[in-house]
């Protein structure tokens, strides 16, 4: 889907999994692979629990100048590996690297449930903080609104 459709807002990914019940499914993360398209066409797992997204905060005496910086630097030396070898995973590798500093600005506001109204959060049943179905089910919702494609729930 997110390969022939994209998404509709390029600060977050097409394709968003949303965990809940204390555990990734038995089969594991290929549930929300890429199969046989590049690697920037999978599922971006978000958590319940610290940051949504693994990083998506700079580390402490990072700025936000700083790590366009490196990421500039980065894709400088990317590119060039582009060119010498021709492999499609590092033109994935650039990309997942922009959209994840692009993230880090749409991230906590796309993702933060507790700014809902109270009658809102009675008819979800949830519980602001708190690992739950309920939970993401509202997240859900929010992430479609901001132009997510495609939203996949395991509880």
């Amino acid at each position: 889907m997110t390969w022939g459709l994209g998404t509709e807002n390029s600060d977050l990914p097409g394709f968003v999994v949303l965990l809940s019940g204390g555990r990734i499914p038995r089969v594991g993360k290929a549930l929300w692979g890429s199969g046989f398209l590049p690697s920037v066409y999978q599922g971006v797992q978000c958590r319940s629990d610290g940051d949504p997204v693994l990083n998506i905060s700079n580390p402490d005496g990072i700025s936000r100048d700083l790590r366009r910086s490196a990421l500039d630097t980065i894709k400088t030396l990317n590119q060039q590996t582009h060119e010498d070898y021709g492999d499609p995973e590092t033109l994935t590798r650039i990309a997942q690297y922009e959209m994840a500093f692009r993230m880090q600005m749409a991230v906590p506001d796309a993702m933060d449930i507790t700014k809902e109204p109270a009658h809102i959060h009675e008819l979800y049943g949830t519980a602001p903080g708190k690992e739950s179905f309920a939970n993401n089910c509202l997240l859900a919702r929010m992430l479609v609104e901001r132009g997510v494609r495609f939203v996949q729930l395991f509880d």
